[in-house]
């Protein structure tokens, strides 16, 4: 209760997005077009059945219809979706210290970065998924491979840690 009200009355501030949020945005402007496109492309070419799940090992557990490549496309147009609006609210983010007039402008544009470089990292992370399924139908190496599992994991974790330690920084 003490959290809520605290976070109403934190600063509400006009903020232009920097060069750094514009360019992570396009990023993943063009990973979810990626995850659309691609498929069109190469629909005609794809065999009926194609990898349709993996294990935490990366490998291939079930196989699916080719149909399945699109369940991804709305998953990440909508992820995108969220967390564009989302960012234009970073005075109801979580905070680890309390935000005042003083740090409100420096604090919310990290988050705010923090957000756009999470959303372009998720996104590219869908669209890899998504590649290396219609690779896998091909012919081609099978599997997403342990290496993914561990950069899907550990890009989003550093980014979370670079951001961490960059507020309290600035805190």
């Amino acid at each position: 209760m003490v959290e809520n009200s605290s976070r109403q009355k934190r600063p509400r501030i006009q903020m232009h997005r920097s060069l750094l949020e514009n360019i992570f945005d396009i990023g993943a402007i063009i990973g979810v077009a990626t995850s659309y496109i691609y498929p069109v492309i190469i629909w005609s070419s794809l065999p009926s059945r194609i990898p349709a799940h993996y294990n935490i090992q990366g490998q291939v557990d079930r196989w699916g219809s080719k149909g399945e490549l699109f369940l991804l496309v709305p998953v990440v147009v909508l992820m995108y979706i969220f967390l564009t609006i989302l960012n234009h609210y970073p005075h109801r983010f979580n905070y680890p210290f309390d935000i005042t007039e003083q740090n409100a402008e420096i604090q919310y544009k990290l988050a705010r970065l923090m957000v756009q470089a999470l959303k372009m990292e998720v996104t590219w992370i869908f669209a890899y998924i998504q590649w290396r399924t219609i690779e896998g139908a091909m012919g081609k190496e099978l599997g997403l491979g342990i290496g993914f599992i561990l950069i899907s994991i550990l890009l989003p974790l550093v980014t979370l840690i670079f951001y961490i330690w960059r507020a309290f920084k600035a805190k």
